[in-house]
């Protein structure tokens, strides 16, 4: 009662909106840190339970009104995973719960996520040492389960940042060198997102093969910024209005270059990663979201309270 009393003071006329993304039944030993489907289900009944969860668009929409309810909040997840349909998506059903899916559209055309396909091809590297040949990625030992944990962490921070050309040629390299191809990585398919789409949750797009908006040119960009709200709504047969940044940081992942584009390609709302909430000064363009990651549940309170006191940060905006 404590910290429902808390949080409900301290979130008056502000939005807070969670992030999540794959929330697998077991964690992966190779990624120990994801958010497992206990977990998840007990940040809904302890968590969010204290906060009135609302549609993302709905939110947004009552918060520019100055309608918000106190303690309102939004669930979102960024990427896409075909667990999702069999996992979170009953979960928040039977709680009755609204979440919005941002969705990266490669996978639709036969490109995985990027990161998934790193994941798939450090499983299955040879040991005991991995050596791209690479100035920028020294060899490393792969001998043991922490060694692989280390390499999926390495390779997802150094292929980040790299234009989606060179990302692809080492992702290739590292596939041949494991013996894997991208086809082998699971993926959404668009009978599974119509479906996710026909539960009546909501879908966003978040780029097609989620590079660093910054290391795009202009031409990629608008394409993916664009391009992937094309693709998803002929999927779904339905408006596409939000997007998500990928990897989400003002400044350091997406510019004021990357908010116009999202407003040309017929956005009306745009989420990014950094921490805070949404008040009425928030440009619906760059709403924030935060994930709670911390184990026990007086934690879990502290950040929230302390997100809410976090005024995030923003690129100027060209006024429209």
């Amino acid at each position: 009662m404590i910290s429902r009393f808390v949080l409900q003071s301290l979130s008056k006329n502000k939005l807070s909106v969670f992030l999540f993304h794959k929330v697998p039944q077991q964690p992966d030993p190779l990624v120990p840190a994801d958010v497992s489907m206990a977990r998840f289900e007990h940040l809904l009944d302890r968590t969010f339970s204290q906060f009135t969860v609302l549609p993302l668009e709905e939110a947004i929409t009552r918060l520019q009104a100055g309608t918000l309810p106190r303690g309102a909040a939004c669930i979102t997840f960024d990427d896409g995973y075909p667990d999702w349909l069999v996992g979170v998506a009953p979960a928040l059903r039977r709680r009755n719960l609204h979440a919005t899916f941002f969705i990266t559209s490669g996978q639709f055309d036969g490109v995985p996520l990027w990161h998934e396909r790193i994941l798939a091809a450090v499983r299955r590297l040879p040991g005991p040492l991995l050596d791209m040949g690479i100035p920028f990625l020294p060899a490393q030992p792969v001998a043991t389960t922490q060694d692989r944990q280390r390499q999926v962490q390495r390779l997802e921070q150094e292929l980040k940042y790299l234009t989606l050309y060179r990302r692809e040629q080492i992702l290739q390299q590292l596939e041949a060198m494991a013996g894997v191809k991208a086809a082998d990585v699971p993926v959404m398919s668009e009978a599974q997102l119509r479906d996710l789409h026909s539960q009546g949750f909501g879908i966003g797009a978040h780029t097609a093969l989620h590079p660093i908006l910054d290391y795009c040119n202009a031409e990629e960009a608008e394409r993916e910024i664009g391009g992937a709200r094309e693709r998803l709504q002929a999927i779904v047969g339905g408006a596409v209005d939000g997007f998500a940044y990928p990897n989400g940081r003002p400044y350091a992942d997406f510019s004021r270059l990357h908010v116009d584009a999202a407003k040309r390609a017929g956005y009306r709302y745009a989420v990014t990663t950094h921490w805070g909430v949404a008040d009425a000064s928030t440009s619906p363009y760059q709403i924030p979201r935060f994930t709670p990651w911390a184990e026990r549940d007086w934690h879990v309170t502290y950040q929230l309270a302390r997100n809410l006191m976090t005024e995030p940060m923003q690129v100027p905006e060209v006024a429209t």
